[in-house]
């Protein structure tokens, strides 16, 4: 939705919260009621945003938000509910009503907004309730369903409202991304696996979350170690943070049977660490431990907690990884923020940015703060908030400078890989890179592959094994959205459309709002030939990614596709000239051009990114994009100049 101006009047869907029981709460213990009130925001206003709504304001323990669409506003109150249900301190009420309001100096009112807020009221504690203005909008929505409760005469509201349960069921928010079986993949599963549980915060400060995620992480990355173990990834293992998902349902979910969990309480410079793995299969505790010590001996906790798993699982643990202690704790928990900071993706880059920073700054010794902040770099760049030859050489010097302090590391390897292959066109360097990665003493633990898919598909033509690698990566992190978004990649790109748009679909209906998603469903449709449907897709992935980046760029392909070269012209005009706070990429710009058949201008474009090296140039060999111009002689001249190798026939 467009931001608020004076006097804006606009159809919105209105959510109005209110924690049960709050006034006896904070009759019985302020301290503790004042401590949910902070969980409630934590909880809320990252769900409200993320399904494109907009926090409009407390109203002592009530929330009220907006969202321009009915359904995002019932999927951010169901994915309310399910996090409060997880945190199991408090309970809500959550109305919605869909009525014409007028947004003015960043607040909003009308007659909807009381209706709203009445109908919260009508609720059941831990329920969702809306009127039937909103029932409509959700007629034959997947995952949703509804009752209708009666016809309600509300406070202060003339004419009677018709209000609606929602019933909706939660297995269908959650974690339920089917599992990739061993006979997808043909591959022989470990006997042992396990998930590293994020530790939960036996500390009163909020602020102490990062450092439990950080040392789960840390612990997954050491467990990389241990021969004949798959581990688990972050973004899977972490998805059921809080503790309130019993283990076996864990287990069965994420396919382990082992999981480590604990809990870690810092005060000052001490640290406690209680630690448990736990067998799943026959519900035992296998082994536990408690750590009091100073936090500057938190890497050799972790080993000890590694080397244990191992014994108790009777397997190798190569245990001379080859980690260095940072040379000043604060830069440590500096780097652990900061990576909780970039797990959020684009909300927390700036965050993680300054972590990294300060991190280098107070040690400039520390190969692991380098390294962090040149993966930074790297994701802005492909994200095209840097210009390619600024970004991609902050992202090489770090990766350098973190070589050049710790060798064994494989982040840092791998990230080199990934600039030679993406920038520098050097791709014996890249697929050296990802060879001497694979070998690390201090592994990328999630991915399970060698080569990075992107080499697969985009220098090779390989796109089965970047498919095959997909498969791989999400065997090990089987609920990662970004795993799977690359998935539906390398289908599209390899010409398994509908597989493709199964996977992204998958992702949808999940995360709503997610904008490159959309128009990846869209780019299916449009390879397909339903130039209608990839059209109206793409206009609401644009209009979700706000009107800049890939998913504007792909809404003027699909106009000029339907023939509306007009309006694609007017809006790749504006497009180049309103581009916000990113890059233009002319490789992209190039495939509008190439739609609008202004075939000279489109080589140009490419002649121009191949100059500055664009992000997307390396994969004009291979990219089914570029099908169109694979018999154009200056076309094939341009490919020269990349470099590609030289595939032997099969």
């Amino acid at each position: 939705m467009k931001n608020a101006i004076t006097g804006d009047r606009q159809l919105a869907c209105i959510m109005f919260t209110d924690i049960a029981g709050y006034t006896a709460m904070m009759g019985e213990d302020e301290e503790k009621a004042f401590e949910i009130l902070q969980k409630n925001r934590d909880i809320q206003r990252p769900a409200i945003e993320n399904y494109g709504g907009r926090w409009i304001k407390e109203m002592g323990d009530g929330v009220l938000a907006t969202f321009s669409s009915a359904t995002n506003a019932v999927h951010a109150a169901v994915a309310i509910q399910h996090l409060v249900k997880q945190e199991n301190s408090f309970k809500l009420r959550i109305g919605l009503h869909l009525s014409e309001v007028v947004f003015e100096n960043g607040d909003v009112f009308g007659d909807g907004v009381n209706i709203a807020a009445r109908i919260q009221t009508r609720a059941d504690i831990g329920g969702i309730l809306i009127s039937e203005t909103v029932n409509k909008n959700l007629t034959n929505k997947k995952g949703i369903t509804t009752r209708f409760l009666g016809e309600e005469s509300l406070k202060h509201v003339k004419t009677p409202v018709q209000l609606f349960v929602l019933e909706t069921n939660e297995e269908y928010y959650g974690v339920d991304f089917p599992i990739i079986t061993k006979e997808q993949l043909n591959v022989e599963s470990p006997s042992f696996s396990i998930a590293v549980l994020p530790f939960r915060n036996a500390s009163k400060d909020d602020e102490n979350e990062f450092l439990c995620e950080g040392i789960a992480e840390d612990i997954i990355i050491t467990l990389s170690n241990i021969k004949h173990l798959r581990v688990v990834g972050r973004r899977s293992s972490f998805q059921f943070k809080g503790g309130e998902t019993p283990l076996a349902e864990i287990a069965k979910v994420l396919n382990v049977n082992r999981i480590l969990d604990g809990s870690i309480r810092k005060h000052g410079n001490m640290i406690r660490v209680n630690a448990e793995l736990n067998n799943v299969e026959d519900d035992t505790q296998i082994w536990a431990e408690k750590y009091d010590r100073e936090l500057t001996d938190i890497l050799e906790i972790q080993d000890d907690i590694s080397a244990n798993i191992a014994e108790n699982l009777r397997l190798t643990f190569v245990n001379d990884s080859g980690r260095a202690m940072p040379l000043n704790m604060e830069a440590y928990e500096l780097v652990l923020k900061g990576r909780y900071y970039m797990e959020r993706f684009l909300e927390g880059f700036e965050k993680a940015n300054v972590c990294f920073t300060r991190a280098i700054e107070i040690d400039p010794y520390y190969a692991d703060a380098h390294c962090e902040l040149g993966k930074l770099y790297f994701m802005l760049t492909a994200s095209l908030f840097y210009a390619p030859t600024e970004g991609f050489t902050k992202a090489q010097y770090h990766a350098e400078k973190a070589l050049s302090l710790n060798k064994e590391l494989a982040a840092a390897h791998y990230l080199l890989g990934q600039v030679n292959l993406w920038h520098l066109w050097d791709f014996e360097k890249a697929k050296e890179e990802f060879e001497i990665a694979a070998r690390c003493k201090i592994p990328s633990y999630f991915t399970g592959i060698v080569y990075d898919p992107w080499y697969t598909s985009m220098v090779l033509g390989d796109f089965e094994g970047a498919i095959h690698s997909s498969l791989k990566i999400i065997e090990n992190d089987p609920l990662s959205l970004y795993a799977y978004l690359h998935l539906g990649y390398f289908y599209v790109y390899g010409g398994h459309t509908q597989e493709g748009r199964a996977v992204f679909e998958k992702i949808l209906s999940l995360a709503p709002y997610y904008s490159e998603a959309m128009r990846m469903v869209a780019m299916s449709y449009s390879f397909e030939g339903e130039l209608d449907k990839a059209l109206e897709l793409s206009q609401k992935a644009a209009e979700m990614g706000q009107g800049i980046g890939w998913t504007q760029n792909f809404y003027i392909i699909s106009l000029a596709r339907k023939g509306r070269a007009d309006e694609a012209r007017a809006l790749l005009k504006e497009y180049e000239t309103n581009k916000g706070p990113l890059s233009i990429s002319y490789v992209g710009i190039a495939l509008i051009h190439l739609h609008l058949g202004d075939i000279d201008t489109a080589l140009d474009c490419i002649e121009r990114g191949l100059e500055i090296r664009d992000v997307w140039a390396f994969s004009l060999k291979y990219s089914r994009e570029f099908d169109s111009l694979r018999d154009n002689e200056r076309f094939k001249q341009l490919l020269e100049k990349i470099k590609f190798p030289q595939l032997q026939p099969a």
